[in-house]
């Protein structure tokens, strides 16, 4: 196919489901980077097999040029916040209720006050995400695949397990090395990692950035050791924020999310490449987060992933947050983010 018409990032035209080949009808078209202002104009297609129902990009951008999108991107800041009396509270209820729900280490007060964030709505599913639901009992060695700052990465450190990443983007692997953390430059395909290498494999909202899902999980599945666990986080294409906001969608996200994943699909394909006890749900996780840059995106065109909102905006947001969670009681599809836990 011919290159398209975004001139500084030249894309192709994928008619066709990369997944199972089905066609694809017209979802959304005209769209612009609305987060970080990358170039070129972008629409989505649906795949039209009922098994299937995944969203892609189409346009897309060429495997070369898809650095272009992450220019400017969230992981190359870092804003460290003080270390309060009232940001210290947290860290230890954080830490109580890290080692109540997966077995990590406490003190006996800190294990006291763990039960506190379930008084807050969407603070256990954030701390969930903050270990990738991972146990103590499974700590050896973690390769967290679109590490980014490399913010997982240290958090695991700092809870026992032998954690490096993996990333192509230059300017975020080179900001997480200062910090001395491993980090792995390129593609997981491409690595070079001994089969059987790792004990964890996590990718947090990473395959959907990927033009070649189903070989990143098949590689995903080589380098683990038996036993071993793969943990993905990805937006939920049927979520409730999707259903409401379609092409305003916060986790739309193009060009830089090329695919969208349902809960079905992503379970199908887990079990194709070999995974067993596979476990897909969806999560409220930043379903907040995602509700202020869907109504920012619908009204102004776009959303400041960096800046501030007042506190009107953000107990609205929470409030929504709450709305999804008792949602998902009857519609186990309509939490924003859709995580699957499989093992090798």
């Amino acid at each position: 196919m011919g290159a398209g018409v975004n001139a500084a990032m030249r894309s192709v035209a994928r008619a066709r489901c990369p997944i199972c080949g089905s066609s694809g009808k017209r979802l959304y078209s005209g769209l612009r980077d609305r987060l970080f202002d990358a170039p070129g104009v972008w629409g989505h297609r649906s795949c039209t097999s009922p098994d299937c129902a995944l969203i892609w990009l189409d346009p897309v951008p060429v495997a070369e040029d898809l650095h272009l999108a992450y220019r400017d991107y969230y992981t190359h800041v870092s804003a460290p916040r003080p270390a309060t009396l009232t940001r210290r509270m947290l860290g230890a209820a954080k830490r109580g209720y890290l080692a109540n729900r997966f077995g990590y280490s406490a003190r006996v007060w800190e294990r006291a006050i763990g039960a506190l964030p379930w008084i807050y709505p969407g603070r256990p599913a954030e701390l969930d995400f903050s270990v990738m639901w991972l146990e103590a009992g499974c700590r050896g060695r973690l390769l967290d695949v679109g590490a980014g700052s490399g913010w997982l990465v240290e958090q695991m450190n700092a809870l026992g397990w032998e954690a490096e990443g993996l990333d192509f983007d230059e300017k975020a692997i080179a900001r997480a090395r200062m910090r001395g953390l491993v980090m792995h430059a390129g593609g997981l395909p491409d690595a070079g990692f001994g089969r059987e290498s790792f004990d964890a494999l996590t990718m947090s909202h990473s395959i959907e950035h990927v033009n070649d899902p189903m070989r990143w999980i098949a590689e995903a599945y080589r380098v683990l050791r038996p036993g071993g666990a793969l943990v993905v986080a990805t937006p939920n294409a049927r979520s409730l924020l999707h259903r409401k906001y379609g092409e305003g969608w916060f986790a739309l996200d193009p060009p830089r999310h090329l695919h969208l994943f349902n809960r079905p699909l992503l379970h199908r394909l887990l079990e194709q490449a070999g995974f067993s006890t596979i476990r897909v749900f969806t999560s409220i996780r930043d379903a907040n987060g995602a509700w202020l840059g869907s109504r920012a995106i619908r009204r102004l065109g776009h959303f400041d992933m960096m800046g501030s909102h007042g506190a009107a905006a953000k107990g609205v947001a929470r409030l929504f947050q709450v709305w999804e969670l008792a949602t998902m009681i009857l519609d186990p599809d309509a939490g924003e983010d859709l995580v699957a836990i499989a093992r090798r």
